[in-house]
Parts: C-alpha cells; structure tokens; sequence
C-alpha cells in the first residue's frame, strides 16, 4: 500500500520521522512523508491509497478533515500527549500490530463521524468537540500550559491544575438547547457537543461515546456538578486516577444552540468563532455528519 505520512515533529515530545517510516515500511508499505508544519496537503493531491497521521489529536484532526474532502482513507498512529481521538478509536498497544493490519486483504476499514456547527460567522467541521465553558476557557490558555514555569509538572497535569481552577471560578450562563426533540435550556457552566469521548487533558465528559453511530453527545454541567468534577480533577492530579460523575447527556444528530453572551467558545482545540467572548448570544446549528470519513484500522 502506498501510504501519504503526516507527521507532527514536535507531538508528544518529538518522534524520529525514520522510525516511523521504518515502522511503516517493514510491514511492506511504500511511504512518503511531509511535516504536518509544512506544505503536507501536496501529498493528497496525486499520490498514496492511505494518508496516516502521527501526531496529536491537532494532527490527527487536521489530517482527518482533509481525507474526507479528498475522499481517501484514512489511519492513526497517535504519538502526542492527550490522544484523546486515538484513545477513543481504540488505537493503543503495539503499533506494529496496527500497521500489520494495514496490510491485510480487505484492510479493516471502519467509517468515521465528524461534527459540524453552522453560525453567523460561518461553518466549521469538528472531530472532537466542540462547546462552550471552561474546557473553550482552558483552549484559550493554551500558551500558558506549555510555557508557563509558574505551573508545575507535565503538561498533562498543568493543564487539569489550570481546568480545575477555571472550573471552580466559573459562573452559570443561560444557554438555549434542544436537542432529540428534548429542551434542555437552563443555566449551565460548561456545555459541550461530542464526537468522542474525552476533552482537554484526557477528561472523559461522554465515555459511552461513539464516533460511528450517526450521533453526537451532548453533555451539559449544572452548579451541582462543580464539586463532583472537582473531586474528579484533583484525584487525577493526586492520584492519577479517578472516577468522573456521570453527567446528563443527550444523543442526536442534529442540536440547537443559543449560546449565551460572554461564554467563550471553542471548535476541537481552537477558539470559534473568534478569541474573544461573544458579546451577543449566538445562534447555532450542530449536526453529526455520519461516516464522513473512512477508516482503517
């Protein structure tokens, strides 16, 4: 199999580009590759029976959004910090065994889901998630997650230290849903629309998730969840583990969203529609596109 490799240098503490070319051509592939900060979309244009992306879940993001416009299928070897795309798609373990599977005839091929919410400032396609709250407050302080001396530990833990803290100060916003036929308007701290299972540093907000059954997950967090998540976020940073409260969710394809002035939103790990808050309320249109993308493995 010719495969297209789209690899980020830099996820999950740098990976040797060799190694992963190796990787892919033991297992009897022919491979050519492109950093994914560079001109790697080239690669999709005449060339490979499968683009893979190794990287994080931007990379794989990125990478999966222009599969499904070139219509060519699409693999994972999730080598960044979070993986919360790869850990959801089940693809952990021995790489070699992923890749092997490449190989067979048929290949194991899988169709993959993606989001899209639809505004005034436009439409954008999503894999992960995307929402409003603390989650689109924590994207907006990505910088100081990686940079800032003044948190300490991995990234991994600097990033739920910084939620934990956005989580305890938020406020209630009115926000407008109805979703499955269902009205769930009401005041809420975090509101989120999922393809997946997890956001931000591994938090499995919606961990029945699955990003094949034609259905996003939307997830709501009332006052009363505060605490329960809390406890959640300092037992995974004490712990290193634990156990989230169940939180009230709701399955359709298609969501109604008013989202309220002054809550910051976000589409997967970018800021939506803009930086800011909104100063207005925002209506929107999510809706799941069904098998968007094939997958292999």
């Amino acid at each position: 199999m010719r495969i297209a490799l789209v690899h980020n240098p830099t996820a999950g503490g740098g990976h040797d580009v060799d190694d992963l070319v190796r990787l892919l051509t033991d297992a009897g592939h022919e491979v050519r590759h492109r950093s994914s900060k560079g001109d790697w979309k080239s690669l999709l244009q005449d060339w490979g029976d499968l683009v893979v992306a190794a990287g994080g879940d931007g990379t794989v993001r990125k990478v999966a959004l222009a599969a499904a416009d070139h219509g060519m299928p699409f693999g994972v070897l999730p080598v960044g910090t979070a993986n919360n795309i790869g850990k959801t798609l089940g693809m952990l373990g021995d790489a070699r065994e992923l890749v092997d599977g490449w190989s067979a005839n048929p290949p194991p091929k899988r169709r993959l889901d993606l989001g899209e919410v639809s505004g005034p400032s436009g439409t954008q396609r999503f894999v992960e998630s995307m929402g409003g709250g603390p989650v689109a407050e924590l994207i907006g302080r990505g910088e100081e997650i990686e940079e800032d001396a003044k948190l300490l530990g991995r990234e991994t833990d600097r990033a739920l230290h910084l939620l934990a803290e956005l989580l305890r100060e938020a406020a209630p916003f009115p926000w407008r849903i109805t979703a499955g036929g269902e009205d769930l308007s009401r005041e809420y701290l975090a509101v989120e629309v999922l393809n997946i299972r997890f956001v931000g540093p591994n938090v499995p907000l919606a961990p029945d998730a699955d990003p094949s059954d034609g259905l996003l997950d939307v997830v709501v967090v009332g006052k009363e969840d505060r605490e329960p998540i809390l406890t959640y976020l300092e037992n995974r940073l004490n712990l290193a583990s634990g156990s989230m409260p169940p939180l009230r969710t709701i399955r359709a394809s298609q969501v109604q969203v008013v989202a309220p002035a002054g809550a910051r939103l976000h589409v997967d790990d970018s800021a939506w529609p803009s930086d800011d808050a909104p100063a207005d309320p925002i209506r929107l249109e999510v809706r799941c596109l069904p098998g968007a993308v094939a997958l292999l493995g």
